[in-house]
C-alpha cells in the first residue's frame, strides 16, 4: 500500500463514521443515552481525523484549498483528539476524580436506577472534559468559559460547535477522497487478480502494536 492509498481508505472510514453520526445527531436533539452514543463515536472519528491531519501535508502543495481547510479546524481538531482521549475512547481516572470534586451531584447517580441516571452522568463527566482543556495560565481551549450543559446557551453553544466541526471534517474528507481515489491501485488484469489473491493467501498474521500515525 502505498501513501496515498492509506490516505485515501484512512479518510474514507472517517468520513463514513463521521456520516452516520452526523445523520443521527442532526435527528435528535434530547442528550439521551442514544445520543451519547453516536457523540462518543463522532469524537472518536474527529480524534482520528486529528492524528491523520499530519499525514495530508503530502497533498497540500497541488491542493491549497485544502489546507486551508485543514488548517481551519484544527484546533478544534486537537480538542476533540483530547475529549476522545479521556472520554470517548477511555475512561479517565483522572477525569472522573475531577469530576467528583466539581460536579458533588455524581453522588446523587446511585439513587437513580433508570437509564437517565447514566445520561446525567456522561452529562457531568463531558462537562468536566469539556472544562479541563485549559492553558496552563488556566484559559479555556475552545469556549472562552466554563461550559454547563444542563444551562441553556452553553448546551447550544457546543452543539453549534460540534455540527459545524463535523460538517467541516466530512466535507475535507469529501475532499481527500477525490484527490486520492485515482491513486488507488486497482486489482488489474484476470492474471494479477490471481497473483494477488495467491499472495493473500500466504499472510500472517501477528498482533498490531500500538503506534503513532
Amino acid at each position: 500500500m502505498n501513501n496515498f492509498e492509506e490516505i485515501y481508505y484512512r479518510s474514507r472510514i472517517i468520513h463514513g463514521d463521521l456520516f452516520v453520526c452526523d445523520e443521527q445527531l442532526k435527528s435528535k436533539r434530547d442528550l439521551d443515552g442514544v445520543w451519547f452514543l453516536y457523540l462518543k463515536s463522532a469524537f472518536i472519528a474527529l480524534g482520528n481525523l486529528s492524528d491523520a491531519v499530519g499525514g495530508f501535508r503530502v497533498l497540500y502543495s497541488e491542493n491549497p484549498e485544502l489546507s486551508i481547510l485543514v488548517k481551519e479546524i484544527q484546533g478544534s481538531l486537537e480538542f476533540s483528539k483530547y475529549i476522545r482521549n479521556v472520554f470517548s475512547g477511555h475512561i479517565n481516572s483522572s477525569l472522573l476524580s475531577k469530576t467528583y470534586e466539581w460536579l458533588p451531584q455524581i453522588r446523587k447517580i446511585p439513587e437513580i436506577k433508570s437509564l437517565s441516571g447514566t445520561v446525567a452522568l456522561n452529562i457531568y463527566v463531558l462537562e468536566t472534559a469539556i472544562n479541563t482543556y485549559v492553558s496552563l495560565d488556566g484559559e479555556h481551549g475552545i469556549f472562552d468559559s466554563e461550559t454547563d450543559l444542563m444551562y441553556l446557551p452553553d448546551k447550544e453553544r457546543f452543539l453549534h460547535w460540534f455540527s459545524d466541526l463535523v460538517g467541516k471534517s466530512i466535507n475535507i474528507c469529501d475532499m481527500i477522497g477525490g484527490i486520492t481515489h485515482t491513486k488507488v491501485e486497482g486489482l488489474g488484469t484476470s492474471v494479477e487478480v490471481l497473483d494477488a489473491f495467491m499472495q493473500a493467501g500466504s499472510t500472517e498474521f501477528r498482533r498490531i502494536r500500538k503506534g503513532r500515525v
